[in-house]
């Protein structure tokens, strides 16, 4: 374990990283064949809404306008 801990903190995050887009781009991929027309940020969203559901999506996305950044 503390040899985990001395590590830098972008060593530290690669294999989530690398995880992470593991199971998104498939996903991602998915959606653009099913939704051909949809804009890349309409893509990203349906793939959030997948993942976080509908609920919190809608509350995450109603934060980042009272901030306004959306």
């Amino acid at each position: 374990m503390d040899g985990w801990r001395r590590l830098a903190s972008v060593e530290n995050g690669d294999p989530i990283r690398e995880a992470w887009s593991t199971a998104r781009e498939p996903q991602l991929a998915g959606l653009r064949a099913r939704f051909p027309d949809e804009s890349e940020e309409q893509l990203e969203l349906r793939l959030a809404e997948r993942w976080l559901g509908t609920e919190l999506l809608e509350r995450a996305m109603a934060q980042k306008r009272a901030r306004g950044l959306g």
